[in-house]
């Protein structure tokens, strides 16, 4: 089997990715890529052979995917697997073009099946998983973040510098507009609170905000909340087309439950919905539904949980 080689801009999921391209291949040689100033010792740990550094390129997708080919192509390597995140999918259709083979995006699992590859991914909206074999010797997959979990206890890998050209840049950042990241990042979290348009006006968001804490939460929202009214920035939304959140609870508070939505909390572990609405689509993709007004079930949510851990506390 020839090398695998891994990259994403995020240092969690370039670990991850690790994990994948051992368990497609054990035998073959896992070399990690790091841009720039990126996260070396955490990934030297994640169980690669090797660490290609490449020094001065920025992590942005067109010097990225420059970059990355010129080091696939130094190393003879035939399957590139990066990040599927809104920058790692760019890369990845960067890559097929550079390297001249197929790519796959918001991919679940992947694996190889009498030398061909087969990947498995969402379609129509998160609702099905469907299985697709990708002919040829070369290949680019994009893996969705918390598909594989990392390994541990691995061995320190070796770090080497590699040279490459400069990319010729035919974009230019002109400036960068900063959004306060959330308290967490969502994709990581364990619990999440989401909160939709039942929501009647920003100022309420502080009673879901109250939920969150009583949980010891993290929050998201549905795209209205973000996308059309702003109550919430753009990386606490979930769905197709924000975040894809894989938390063991997921509690959906005045969420209708379209199919965008659900797209993004299929692999979430269990699932609560609160909805004054019973014929909401959520109640059929929920493990447990409340139906009632948010404003009068979420304070009493709060109240009972506040209670509760009193009671642990021996107040």
């Amino acid at each position: 089997m020839t090398p695998i080689l891994t990259y994403s801009e995020d240092g969690e999921l370039a670990c991850e990715l690790v994990a994948a391209a051992r368990e497609i291949s054990p035998s073959a040689e896992v070399a990690a890529v790091v841009l720039g100033d990126g996260d070396v010792s955490s990934l030297s740990e994640s169980g690669c052979d090797v660490v290609c550094r490449v020094a001065g390129a920025a992590p942005v997708p067109e010097v990225a995917a420059s970059a990355v080919a010129e080091v696939a192509r130094q190393r003879a390597t035939r399957m590139v697997l990066v990040g599927s995140t809104k920058d790692g999918k760019e890369v990845a259709g960067r890559l097929s073009v550079l390297l001249g083979c197929p790519a796959a995006t918001e991919c679940s699992r992947v694996g190889l099946e009498s030398g061909r590859l087969r990947v498995e991914r969402m379609a129509f909206g998160g609702r099905v998983s469907t299985v697709a074999s990708m002919p040829g010797d070369s290949f680019v997959v994009a893996l969705r973040p918390r598909a594989y979990a990392r390994l541990g206890g691995a061995a320190k890998a070796g770090v080497t510098e590699v040279v490459v050209p400069a990319a010729r840049r035919s974009v230019s950042v002109e400036s960068v507009a900063g959004q306060p990241p959330s308290a967490l990042d969502l994709t990581r979290a364990d619990r999440i609170v989401s909160v939709g348009r039942g929501l009647k006006k920003k100022e309420d968001l502080e009673l879901i905000r109250s939920l969150a804490g009583a949980m010891d939460a993290s929050i998201g929202c549905s795209r209205p909340l973000s996308a059309d009214l702003g109550w919430l920035g753009e990386e606490s939304h979930i769905g197709l087309t924000g975040i894809q959140v894989k938390p063991k609870l997921y509690l959906a508070v005045g969420i209708s439950g379209q199919l965008q939505h659900l797209a993004g909390i299929r692999d979430a572990g269990v699932v609560v919905a609160i909805n004054n609405d019973k014929t909401a689509p959520i109640f059929s993709s929920c493990d447990y539904g409340v139906v009632g007004d948010l404003y009068q079930v979420v304070p009493e949510l709060v109240a009972q949980l506040s209670a509760a851990k009193g009671r642990e506390k021996g107040y």
